[in-house]
């Protein structure tokens, strides 16, 4: 079940690339790469506060990122990220607790 989780993540990814121009493409993809790693994690390491907590790391390394060499620190970028690690977390958990009650 663990290997269906990352193909799902994924394949979530590549198809919501193509789904940007129904919301503010920036944000959908920081939800959707967020959401994507953090599943991943979870079925990695059967820790999902831990994975939410590392993919939330790394969308506010992004954005400082940003803010020092990029297009700025986005508060609404982090709240993407924060948003789609939760997601992912949850959504892998429970599929990944199916397989183990």
């Amino acid at each position: 079940m663990k290997h269906a989780v990352c193909i799902c993540s994924a394949a979530f990814v590549m198809f919501s690339s193509g789904c940007s121009s129904f919301t503010v493409p920036d944000k959908w993809n920081h939800f959707a790469f967020s959401a994507s790693l953090s599943s991943v994690a979870v079925a990695a390491t059967s820790e999902p506060a831990e994975s939410a907590t590392f993919c939330v790391g790394m969308g506010l390394l992004k954005e400082i990122y940003d803010g020092l060499y990029g297009s700025g620190f986005q508060v609404w970028d982090l709240a993407a990220d924060v948003a789609g690690a939760v997601t992912g977390s949850a959504v892998a958990q429970e599929i990944c607790m199916e397989e183990n009650p």
